[in-house]
């Protein structure tokens, strides 16, 4: 009997360090970012220039604090992003309007482990690349219209149209849904098979949800998938 306790309490201690590993590896691995990064922006229906992309730490501790974040070009602005748990967000002011090309660096300090680290990154800004080779709503070809913008509007002529979207090398397209409105707070919405007719009666928007293939150096995901930084959507406005 006593060598069987013996045996399990051995057991035990094994399967105890075997669970604090990973912890122990955290608390060792110093943080980390990359040293120069482009982010890409988007421009909204508005008008308005949007960076869609943030800059990750990798081996980041979850009791870590991230503090002191500036930017040295002042029409920017950082902080810590809310969506992932080891993102920078970083933006423009209000009253500024992003040129391609434009840089910033981005310093922080990240306390973990009982110590204090210096990070920084040279960020340069970028319109998003193209991200449909093809655009095609009825017989008209719109990708390279919607290159770098987040939303547009157009006409479409016809009781139906056949919606055909082919992504450019490094995207993929995950569901386009068409919104209709029949009046009052009748509301609709409906899947879209690529390269389907739809009705365009009612219409309001098609909407096509995609993603990047490739995901940022250090990307964590959200708890909440749905959460995720790297689900992008672009919307095509009908007008009558």
């Amino acid at each position: 009997m006593k060598k069987i306790r013996t045996l399990l309490y051995g057991f035990l201690i094994i399967m105890f360090l075997a669970a604090a590993m990973p912890t122990v590896a955290e608390a060792a691995a110093k943080p980390v970012c990359q040293k120069a990064a482009t982010l890409h922006y988007q421009i909204n229906e508005g008008g308005t220039k949007v960076v869609m992309e943030s800059l990750y730490i990798g081996n980041l501790s979850s009791s870590a604090a991230v503090t002191g974040i500036t930017s040295s070009n002042k029409n920017f602005q950082a902080k810590k992003s809310g969506l992932t748990s080891n993102a920078i967000w970083i933006g423009q002011k209000s009253n500024h309007n992003i040129k391609d090309g434009e840089k910033t660096t981005i310093n922080f300090k990240v306390k973990q482990n009982g110590k204090t680290y210096k990070l920084s990154s040279r960020i340069t800004f970028k319109k998003f690349d193209q991200v449909f080779k093809s655009f095609k709503i009825g017989n008209k070809d719109y990708a390279s219209a919607f290159a770098g913008y987040w939303g547009t509007k157009t006409k479409i002529a016809g009781k139906t149209a056949k919606i055909q979207v082919t992504p450019a090398s490094g995207y993929k397209i995950d569901k386009i849904t068409a919104y209709y409105w029949h009046g009052g707070e009748n509301y609709e919405d409906k899947k879209i098979r690529n390269g389907s007719k739809i009705s365009t009666k009612d219409l309001m928007y098609i909407y096509v949800y995609y993603h990047p293939t490739k995901k940022a150096a250090y990307f964590k995901e959200p708890s909440n998938l749905a959460l995720s930084p790297f689900n992008y959507e672009f919307h095509v406005r009908l007008e009558a």
